[in-house]
Order: C-alpha cells, then structure tokens, then sequence
C-alpha cells in the first residue's frame, strides 16, 4: 500500500499518545499497540491495515530519524528550531546534494513530522557521529543472534509461515528498531512521558490564514499541519512574515500541490 503524509502523521502521532500515555516502550511496542492503531487508522480514513504494515511504516520513519540525526551533525549545517530544519549555506548545499542527493528532502526545508520521530525514537539513539545504522539495535549494541526460523506474519487469515534468514528472525528486526535494555533509555523514556504536550498558540488559525498568496484550501491544509505539530505552531507564529511565506512555499510545495 502508498501511505499518504496524512496517514503517516496520524500513525506517529498515535505512537506518540501510547507513549504519554504512560506505556512502557524501552523494549519496543507490543502487538496490541500496533493493532489499535491499525483500527484506528481505518476509523480515521477508511484505509484497513496490518499490525505488521504499522510496524513496517514505523521502521521507515526509524531510518528517517537515523539519517536526520546524522545531517544535524553535518559540518557547517545549523539547526533551526523554530521550523525544525537543518539549514546549509548556499555554496555548501550545492557541494553536498549532488553527491547525497536522498539528502536534500531532509536539507534547508522543514522536517516532516520531526517532533513526533524525535518523540518515538529518540530514546536510547546516538546521534550524528554515534548514530547507529538502520540495521542496528537501539541503544546499546546487542550481542549477536545465530541463524533461528523466522516467523512471518501475513496478512488475512493464514497461517505463519516458516522461512530462514541469515541472522534475520523478525524477534531480532524488533530489537533492531525499537528495543533498548539500559537503564539511561528507561529514565529518559520516563522523562519524555511527563512532559506535558505544547498548547496550540491562540494566534495560530488568524496568522495563518490571513497570509496572501495561497487558497483557503491551501492554507487550511497547512493548519491541519501546524495543529498536529504544535511545536511547529508555536514556532510560525514566532517567524516573521518574509519567513512565514518561506516556509508555506516550501511545505504547500512539497505535500499539498
């Protein structure tokens, strides 16, 4: 299946309310997580999905968080956190991008979902120059596992099927993106879990459809956006206009037109 941005940000922000809620997740999300919010996402839209494509989305987003957390420590980039954007200078953007070119949509543009990839898994992740890859444990390195039957899990009504794996057991994908066993996750984890989320700024809806140029629809789409993303919110309010109309160009470009 295509997962639409809407999609993707109502499936991170789920993931986010299970961990507020007070939900361990230092060794990963269980499956009845994972089930209620593939129920949930056919409440929202219409669209049936699998645990297993849930937790499939969630791995992309991990790889997302891994390479953004890598690009922040990128010589001469600064970080904007009013916009959540890594921000290069002109001549350095055009020195890096040719040679990195899956690099650009996470450069001088604001970051998708950025706080609810930094909510989920920025517990236990090193980042920049200890950043772990993809198919790397969260945390602390983990021992390795021998070759064991992996079991995968299909979607409709049939049974498990068996296969074998170099080293590639679905148990040891799960420890991959999610699991960390240190003490330093569980207190930050617990940490995360108490902050209190942003309140949606009181200017908000009158800044951002008062700005010309756009549609209504088109502005209305970047709302949803800045209500789902309430850090962002807080942040374009604060821009000021010449940046206000930058950063709409850049996101109506990019998810809505």
């Amino acid at each position: 299946m295509k997962w639409q941005p809407f999609m993707s940000t109502f499936v991170l922000n789920k993931m986010c309310e299970v961990i507020s809620s007070g939900v361990r997740t230092d060794k990963g999300f269980k499956e009845v997580h994972l089930n209620t919010v593939a129920k949930q996402v056919f409440e929202f839209c219409g669209q049936e999905v699998s645990a297993t494509q849930v937790y499939n989305h969630l791995r992309k987003w991990r790889n997302r968080w891994i390479q953004v957390s890598k690009l922040r420590d990128l010589s001469g980039a600064s970080w904007d956190e009013n916009t959540c954007s890594i921000v290069l200078e002109v001549e350095h953007y055009a020195g890096h991008v040719p040679d990195h070119p899956r690099d650009a949509e996470f450069l001088n543009t604001p970051i998708q979902n950025y706080n609810q990839m930094q909510h989920i898994f920025s517990f236990g992740l090193a980042t920049g120059k200890h950043a772990m890859g993809s198919g790397e444990p969260l945390g602390s390195p983990m021992p390795d596992f021998p070759g064991t039957p992996d079991v995968e899990i299909l979607d409709g009504p049939d049974k498990p099927v068996d296969r074998k794996r170099k080293r590639g057991s679905l148990i040891e994908e799960e420890i991959n993106v999610f699991c960390s066993m240190t003490e330093a996750v569980k207190e930050v984890a617990t940490a995360i879990r108490k902050c209190k989320p942003l309140d949606v700024h009181l200017d908000l809806y009158g800044v951002v459809m008062t700005q010309g140029g756009f549609s209504d629809e088109a502005l209305m789409a970047a709302l949803s956006h800045l209500l789902d993303n309430k850090a962002q919110g807080v942040g374009f309010v604060a821009m000021t206009d010449a940046h206000r109309m930058l950063w709409l160009r850049s996101w109506l470009g990019k998810h809505y037109y």
